[in-house]
């Protein structure tokens, strides 16, 4: 145990002095303030330049109280056109130069909107308000011309009240920004530093390093250590992405109710103490399930040139389970995502996003805690025999029916 506590700190100190971990901690931190410090900039940029949208009347019985329309809109500010820039107007709709243009005409004393934009659906706000207000003007034109009581009127304008009741809270909005930030998360971190231990291993073995060690050190303590020291390595880095998070929270660039990555929302009231143990755990667990895989892998190259075909399978396995975790942003009960969270390749990231979702109850988060700790202990009992075997052996590529050989050998 003392051996192993000793590889272990060897190559946490070696991982923490070296180059390369220090500029990609500086990059993270400068790119959580960027991120944050742009976000913020170009959302008080919104807020300073409103989208015009022009506004003709044509109308001789009805105006419009633009100035009481433009209080109620938050991205977008009506602008009164001349009559006679119509035709002009149009061409810097389709230019894309004008957000929008609306015409305010009348037939037979009713007044019709006519909504002018270059896509489908646009202006649905601006369109929504100005009809209310001419419909009002109308009511009150109509009971005035009618001698319509006021009263009555009223009350057969009186919209209908519509209660909704939730038999079943849907957490899917508030935790789609969420499952999209932690998956990604765990992806780059369990692809970048399961790399890292395979390029260690035959790096250590492509020197001879090896040679040196193993009469001194179990090639399972040298396996186990670099695991977990990367994983250390892997935990400071997460901090770091943290403390820059703070950082930007402390100068007023981090709104926490206005949250979003990559345009999806991300509502941290949903983020609750479950769903960060469950991050935890499946983040440890996967990666040492994938750890100890490429481990497995840097053992069995003898050049490094031979290392990017060899853990190929590995990345599609982890690939895979990426596009899982996509899909279920938008579909957690999918046959396909479900099925996957039982797949202990899979189960780390398709799991976690159930979870996340409150999708997945305590019975379904055991069961799949139960696979991954035995699939660990399978991976392990195989990596291990493949490790200490591949590490001392060189010469040509390793085939499949080499690596079973290895497995059975003591």
């Amino acid at each position: 145990m003392n051996k192993l506590l000793t590889v272990y700190k060897f190559h946490v100190k070696e991982a923490i002095k070296a180059k390369s971990t220090k500029i990609s901690m500086v990059i993270m931190f400068a790119a959580v303030l960027a991120f944050f410090g742009f976000s913020h900039w170009s959302s008080s940029q919104d807020a300073i330049s409103k989208d015009e949208v022009g506004v003709i009347n044509l109308s001789t019985h009805y105006s419009l109280d633009l100035q009481s329309i433009n209080k109620q809109l938050s991205t977008t500010k009506l602008i009164e056109k001349e009559k006679s820039a119509e035709k002009k107007l149009r061409d810097e709709v389709k230019n894309e130069d004008l957000s929008g243009l609306l015409l305010i005409s009348e037939q037979n004393n009713r007044p019709i909107v006519t909504a002018i934009n270059n896509r489908a659906g646009a202006n649905g706000e601006e369109v929504s308000l100005v009809t209310q207000q001419l419909q009002k003007k109308y009511v009150a034109t109509i009971v005035k011309e009618n001698k319509v009581n006021e009263k009555v009127a009223s009350n057969l304008l009186t919209p209908i009240a519509v209660k909704n009741e939730v038999v079943k809270e849907d957490h899917h909005e508030k935790t789609v920004g969420i499952v999209y930030a932690f998956v990604f998360l765990m992806y780059l971190f369990i692809l970048s530093y399961g790399q890292m231990i395979a390029t260690a291993v035959a790096s250590e073995k492509s020197s001879r390093v090896m040679e040196i060690m193993i009469p001194k050190v179990k090639p399972l303590y040298m396996m186990y250590g670099k695991i977990a020291a990367i994983l250390t390595v892997a935990c400071i880095q997460f901090a770091t992405i943290f403390i820059g998070g703070l950082v930007a929270y402390a100068v007023g660039w981090l709104n926490p109710d206005q949250l979003s990555l990559f345009g999806l929302g991300i509502d941290l009231s949903a983020l609750t103490p479950r769903i960060i143990i469950s991050f935890v755990v499946y983040f440890a667990l996967g990666y040492i399930i994938y750890a100890m895989m490429y481990a497995t892998v840097g053992s069995m190259v003898s050049r490094i040139e031979d290392l990017g075909s060899a853990v190929l399978p590995v990345i599609m396995l982890i690939m895979g389970a990426f596009f899982i975790g996509m899909n279920s942003l938008f579909a957690p009960n999918s046959t396909l995502v479900v099925i996957s969270s039982y797949i202990p390749f899979f189960s780390p990231i398709a799991t976690f996003s159930r979870i996340v979702a409150g999708e997945a109850g305590w019975i379904e988060t055991g069961i799949t805690i139960g696979i991954l700790l035995i699939t660990i202990v399978c991976i392990n009992f195989v990596a291990s025999r493949i490790y200490v075997n591949g590490v001392m052996r060189y010469g040509g590529k390793i085939k499949i029916k080499d690596m079973i050989q290895m497995a059975k050998n003591q």
